[in-house]
């Protein structure tokens, strides 16, 4: 049997379905029914029942299921090891990116990375914060950024700052959101961020004790998308308060000034990947910039 047999195997079991499995692998859906196939016939045995409802694992299966992960966790570690006795770090690391690259610091951050790791390739990716954080936990990245708070037990996280998010309007809205209180607020028209998105939980935390739902005329997933549409006078939406500060001094926007919610960003990655060096090399490089402290 093969590794990548074996690390199908995991990946099937843990979505249940071919078609993700298949998406986490970066491969095609018969390619992972092949590599099932395969190691079936290799171990003899029956590893999963095929339901409607997808790939369900058999009593046995579920047993091997473990042993799997087993050898795949052993296998990693002898890479790590040989990576750190080579003292020499290859491979690609993979970064979730969550909002603009000035916030991120990430021109700083990736000149370090480049600079002291001259074999390691970086690949940078976007998306919202939940997004990303999903793909860490199924390792399709090694570390991500994401504002707010993270569900998911199996991934860790370091603060790297704290913002504010601001409730901001075009200029014609000034009035109204000088005097509004939170049933003004809510006739007013709002520009909602994508589901799950913290900037959904402080709406939530406006609105919660009173029966007036905020009059939702359209959607937003990036800053960049939800800043235009704000200026465009579609309606109010929270927004951090660097990025309002300058909007502000070009009177370009207005802000609702009885109401401002905390903004951490933070970086997260897997906790049982805390000793792979690549992730603490990542962490290393991006804490030091933020921290403003050298790289060592």
């Amino acid at each position: 049997m093969e590794l990548y047999q074996l690390r199908t195997f995991v990946t099937v079991a843990d979505t249940g379905n071919l078609t993700q499995a298949a998406e986490r692998l970066f491969t095609s859906q018969p390619a992972v029914s092949a590599h099932i196939k395969a190691l079936e016939e290799q171990l003899e045995i029956k590893l999963f029942d095929r339901t409607p409802k997808g790939m369900r694992l058999t009593d046995n299966g579920f047993v091997l299921r473990e042993k799997a992960q087993l050898v795949l966790n052993a296998s990693n570690d002898l890479r790590l090891k040989a990576q750190t006795l080579q003292g020499v770090l290859t491979g690609q690391a993979k970064i979730g990116l969550n909002t603009d690259a000035e916030y991120l610091k990430l021109a700083k951050w990736h000149h370090r990375l480049i600079s002291k790791y001259t074999s390691l390739k970086i690949q940078l990716t976007q998306g919202s914060s939940t997004e990303l954080l999903k793909k860490v936990s199924s390792g399709l990245l090694d570390v991500c950024f994401f504002s707010g708070d993270n569900d998911l037990d199996e991934l860790e996280y370091v603060d790297l700052l704290t913002t504010n998010a601001v409730l901001a309007g075009a200029p014609k809205w000034e009035e109204q959101l000088q005097n509004a209180g939170r049933k003004e607020l809510a006739k007013l028209p709002w520009i909602f961020p994508e589901p799950l998105c913290i900037y959904h939980r402080f709406i939530n935390h406006v609105f919660e004790d009173i029966k007036d739902n905020p009059i939702w005329v359209t959607s937003s997933a990036t800053e960049d998308s939800t800043i235009a549409l704000i200026k465009s006078e579609v309606g109010i939406a929270f927004i951090r308060d660097d990025e309002a500060a300058s909007l502000l001094e070009k009177g370009e926007i207005v802000v609702y000034p009885n109401k401002t919610f905390s903004l951490p960003l933070r970086v997260g990655y897997l906790k049982s990947r805390e000793d792979d060096p690549i992730i603490k090399a990542l962490l290393e490089v991006i804490i030091s910039v933020f921290k403003n402290k050298p790289s060592l």
